[in-house]
């Protein structure tokens, strides 16, 4: 590996990591390290540990210092396991995942990932917001790309979450001095995941690090006027240029304003020590720590940082107004039973219900791919649930389909069948004899399923199926 890397990339390394440049040369021999992060918003480590461990599907070794945190090991396709599927667990590298790990956030805090695809550092944050009592817009300016990252929040199941896919200079005439943090993990060069993607290799070249450089300080602009006084500012990228890293490091500092924090603990533990002008930033090394290359640098905006009023942030306007009597009397007949659902955080669009979270506020509906929880359509006087809600609210659903990791059953589900419960083994069932109902592994929601005359026929959408 290590002879396919530019020439010019490797005679800066050995300037930039002095005597340390052999064991850096001899990581690129080593494969990359494969890491998840576990969802504590929808099961705690302790259950998590217990079961896993017991049923012997995932085989992991947890990080150091870190609660929620593993590596894998051993080569198994994650993305086929009922963990992966109910939102349990995201695949993400260690490094990576200290970015959103070192950012300390105040109750009800307003969160912004300006640049969130595929979603790792997201859900993170989504975990946190959710013990807080927060809300997370996470933003996506590329359609592909956006998709991708609608698709994790909702396999996790998230509530607090609102999606938009806009520049950030559009974005920012939206939320003047409105969040508490602002996470800016930057396109870049990604000279730090040459190991776990050679085809990156390829992209590599000095004219690209320059053009990477140009578009972070315009990106940075935008995302510093949405961050709130006092608030924080993080920047963060996957590369080692200085160009990308330590300069706009110091273009943050001096020419936007912002003062140059220390990190947790955390990320002291695993990251290299990067000294710049009136402070510190961090950079994680794969000779150094079980993981690939990132940079980061914690800021802070100068003021005083003000408490949030979520009161006035979920109001009708435009197109959607609150669920009416008759919305919620389809979705009891649905259920067999209504789900646990706050009635004041429901509305409809046309013939489509959305959950609000408290706290989410309202915008143009183009720049929006998802808002809190779609819970379904209303369909010619039937209520049609969506897959988010099964994610969301599963464990609220009075029919249940409880199937052990690993079973026959839950493979078959994962892969569109239909079931009958006179013949499952593996599982438990409760509830009423029709109606929609939640299939969950370890109490988690997996996806939904609408029982008529004993067969559970299948609701597990098909672009999610293990085929």
């Amino acid at each position: 590996m290590i002879s396919e890397l530019p020439e010019e990339f490797k005679k800066r390394m050995m300037v930039q990591l002095g005597n340390d440049y052999p064991a850096f040369e001899q990581s690129f021999e080593q494969p990359a390290v494969r890491a998840f992060s576990l969802n504590t918003a929808v099961i705690s480590v302790e259950q998590f540990e217990s079961c896993a461990e017991a049923s012997e599907e995932l085989k992991y070794d947890k990080i150091p210092g870190m609660r929620h945190a593993y590596y894998y090991v051993d080569d198994m396709h994650i993305g086929r396991c009922a963990y992966h599927h109910a939102g349990m667990i995201y695949s993400q590298d260690p490094a990576a995942m200290l970015v959103a790990e070192g950012i300390e956030l105040p109750e009800k805090a307003r969160v912004l990932d300006l640049c969130a695809a595929p979603g790792g550092k997201s859900v993170q944050l989504a975990q946190k917001l959710t013990d807080l009592g927060g809300i997370l817009i996470s933003n996506e300016p590329d359609k592909a790309r956006n998709s991708i990252l609608c698709s994790n929040i909702e396999r996790m199941g998230f509530k607090n979450v609102a999606v938009t896919c806009m520049y950030p200079e559009d974005l920012a005439v939206l939320y003047p001095s409105y969040f508490d943090a602002v996470l800016v993990d930057a396109p870049c060069s990604g000279e730090g995941m040459f190991r776990k993607y050679p085809e990156s290799v390829e992209q590599w070249s000095p004219s690209n690090i320059e053009h990477c450089a140009i578009r972070q300080k315009d990106i940075l602009r935008s995302a510093v006027s949405m961050v709130k006084p006092g608030g924080t500012l993080v920047y963060s990228t996957c590369t080692y240029a200085p160009e990308e890293d330590e300069e706009i490091a110091d273009f943050i500092r001096d020419e936007l304003g912002f003062e140059l924090i220390d990190a947790p603990e955390i990320v002291t533990k695993y990251a290299t020590a990067v000294p710049l002008k009136n402070g510190t930033a961090y950079r994680f090394y794969p000779h150094v720590s079980k993981g690939e290359g990132q940079f980061m640098a914690y800021f802070q905006k100068p003021g005083e940082l003000d408490k949030n009023d979520f009161s006035d942030h979920i109001r009708p306007s435009g197109n959607l107004r609150p669920a009416d009597r008759e919305c919620f009397k389809l979705i009891e007949e649905a259920f067999n039973g209504l789900p646990d659902i706050n009635a004041d955080c429901v509305f409809r669009n046309g013939e489509t219900l959305f959950y609000l979270d408290r706290g989410i506020g309202r915008l143009p509906e183009k720049t929006v791919t998802k808002t809190g929880v779609c819970i379904g359509s209303v369909e010619k006087k039937r209520f049609i649930p969506h897959h988010d809600f099964f994610s969301a609210f599963g464990c609220s659903i009075k029919n249940r389909l409880e199937l052990s990791p690993g079973s026959s059953e839950i493979s078959a589900y994962l892969h569109g069948e239909e079931l009958r419960l006179s013949q499952i083994q593996n599982g438990v069932y409760s509830g009423g004899d029709k109606g929609f109902g939640t299939v969950t592994v370890l109490g988690v929601p997996l996806g939904g399923f609408k029982l008529a005359g004993g067969r559970i026929k299948n609701h597990y959408p098909k672009g999610l199926r293990n085929l």
